[in-house]
């Protein structure tokens, strides 16, 4: 059993600095650089893969914030309408997929940057910046899982009034470890040369299927529990259009060369 350990740091004119924030940030560097080496590989400029890299992390972090608050958490709206201008106040990752993939479209076709293999390398140096951000998830805590005694589960203090401390799941760690073999099977797949859209379809049909099962171990007893929309968290929705568009790039048939 893993015990449950305070990740602020320290404080900086009054701000609070926490590992999670670090990491997310050493996580953006690692994969904006991975990115631009794997896209120069694949026959990308380097100013252009730059270019898409800022616009695409800017998007992600804004949709995320607001994924978060609106369908994560509308009640705080309602508490705090300035809660949807404050970017600390939650991350949804899959608003963060939505945000990045917006910016993507927009810019790939505004700047007539070919898409898939520059989403092949995006999935590269994303897998190893989800590390870190996972990580960072994990120092947190802010995934608990239900209770358990798995021997990777974490001692939760008291989360509600009525609830008692005790081991939960912190899905935090469980996707970290996922992710770890989920970089390493990418990497191992991209050694060899694939169809433009393959590695991205490749992660996007892993993803998926683990992702939508540990949002199913989500703790529902916390002071704040994710929304339900039919019995299924947002995240869930987004992991069966996730897996859909992995079928899809996995499935195309190559273009012909002009």
């Amino acid at each position: 059993m893993i015990p449950y350990f305070n990740a602020h740091l320290f404080d900086v004119a009054g701000l609070p600095i926490h590992m999670f924030g670090l990491l997310v940030a050493l996580g953006v560097i690692v994969g904006d650089r991975i990115i631009v080496f794997e896209g120069r590989k694949r026959g990308l400029d380097d100013a252009d893969t730059k270019f898409l890299n800022a616009r695409i992390v800017i998007g992600g972090f804004i949709v995320a914030h607001l994924v978060s608050v609106i369908f994560y958490f509308p009640e705080r709206i309602k508490e705090h309408p300035s809660v949807l201008l404050n970017p600390l106040a939650g991350l949804s990752s899959f608003g963060g997929f939505l945000g990045a993939l917006l910016a993507f479209l927009y810019y790939t076709k505004k700047e007539n940057i070919p898409r898939l293999p520059y989403a092949d390398s995006v999935a590269l140096g994303l897998s190893v910046g989800w590390i870190f951000g996972r990580t960072g998830c994990f120092t947190a805590h802010d995934h608990p899982g239900r209770h358990t005694t798995f021997f990777l589960s974490v001692w939760y203090p008291k989360q509600t009034p009525t609830d008692v401390a005790g081991p939960r799941m912190d899905l935090g760690l469980d996707e970290l470890l996922f992710t770890i073999a989920l970089t390493v099977i990418l990497f191992v797949y991209a050694r060899k040369p694939r169809k433009p859209g393959q590695i991205i379809g490749l992660a996007a049909l892993l993803y998926a299927p683990v992702r939508f099962g540990l949002d199913f171990l989500r703790a529902v007893d916390v002071a704040r529990p994710d929304q339900r929309y039919a019995g299924l968290t947002p995240a869930q929705w987004a992991c069966l259009a996730t897996f859909a568009l992995g079928v899809r790039l996995m499935a195309a048939r190559p273009r012909p060369a002009p």
